[in-house]
């Protein structure tokens, strides 16, 4: 389709850019069972992730180099080898800002701003102009939209505890997520690729509060150690899980049929992909709870939605 391009303003043919890097959902396909499913739409076998019509073929090829080293260099040995600790340059700020940035056009494209006040839309279209200045090499920095990365795992205890969401371990291994985190005063885009993290804080009282995560310009090292976050960030990661559990509940018998039948079939590939596992740790952690139909919470922390 023939449109403007949002990163370089031009007016050319729109490709069906990916929103979130495409190496994430062939990684999945590849080490899981070859297929996977959205949140959105259970009762369909998913092939790719979302894409928007937003960046033209010139513009959508900038990312491509800054997108491969991170899947080799940062995605693929986490993934596989539970590997992260490398020294990096100035690529990683580019591929966690180009992340971001599509992250948040797409909220803009799609209408996705209303919580925000005035004040915060224009921050908003101040950090996209940036955005687009720094990606398009016209800018050689970016501070007005500081970029954290970080990684999450499944983690054991809390059963029990009603703020633990049964579903919490298979959100953090296996969900690919994106959001706008929005408070009175804060603003944050969050893009979640399978076990990775990357944060865009558009505005934030504190983010001092970011502990270890922060990328830095031009280099820096990428480490899993000593990391601290925001408390409503991991309170967010429960809501996802049960904005997820409550999503999947809705799968019809059909499709149940189906994966029971896959699960037969290939009975030893199931058990080693990262959804049995994560299940195996949320139903140690919670118990039958795990396979309970759930419905989401309404409330969300400290006024993010």
């Amino acid at each position: 389709m023939d449109g403007t391009c949002g990163l370089c303003e031009n007016d050319r043919t729109l490709k069906q850019s990916h929103l979130l890097p495409s190496f994430i959902f062939k990684w999945k396909k590849k080490n899981n069972t070859g297929f996977f499913r959205t949140s959105e739409n259970p009762n369909i076998r998913a092939q790719d992730g979302l894409k928007p019509s937003m960046l033209c073929g010139n513009c959508e090829q900038l990312f491509s180099p800054w997108e491969k080293q991170f899947a080799e260099k940062v995605f693929k040995p986490f993934h596989d080898k539970s590997i992260i600790a490398l020294n990096y340059s100035e690529w990683l700020l580019q591929l966690a800002v180009s992340v971001s940035w599509r992250n948040l056009y797409y909220h803009k494209l799609m209408g996705g701003l209303t919580g925000l006040s005035e004040a915060q839309i224009k921050i908003v279209y101040d950090v996209l102009e940036a955005s687009q200045s720094y990606l398009l090499d016209s800018q050689s920095n970016i501070d007005s939209f500081e970029q954290h990365i970080f990684p999450v795992g499944t983690i054991s205890g809390g059963h029990g505890n009603a703020d633990v969401s049964p579903f919490l371990n298979r959100y953090l291994a296996t969900a690919v997520d994106f959001d706008l985190l929005r408070t009175d005063d804060s603003c944050l885009v969050y893009s979640k690729l399978n076990r990775l993290v990357i944060i865009g804080v558009v505005q934030h009282p504190d983010s001092r509060q970011f502990e270890g995560t922060k990328i830095t310009h031009p280099t820096g090292k990428l480490s899993a150690h000593n990391i601290f976050l925001p408390a409503p960030l991991l309170k967010y990661f429960n809501i996802r899980a049960d904005k997820m559990a409550n999503q999947l509940s809705k799968m019809s018998e059909n499709q149940w049929s189906i994966i029971e039948k896959a699960y037969e079939r290939e009975i030893d590939k199931f058990n080693n992909c990262e959804m049995m596992k994560a299940t195996d740790k949320d139903y140690s952690n919670s118990g039958q709870e795990a396979f309970e139909v759930m419905k989401s919470k309404e409330n969300t922390p400290d006024g993010m939605k």
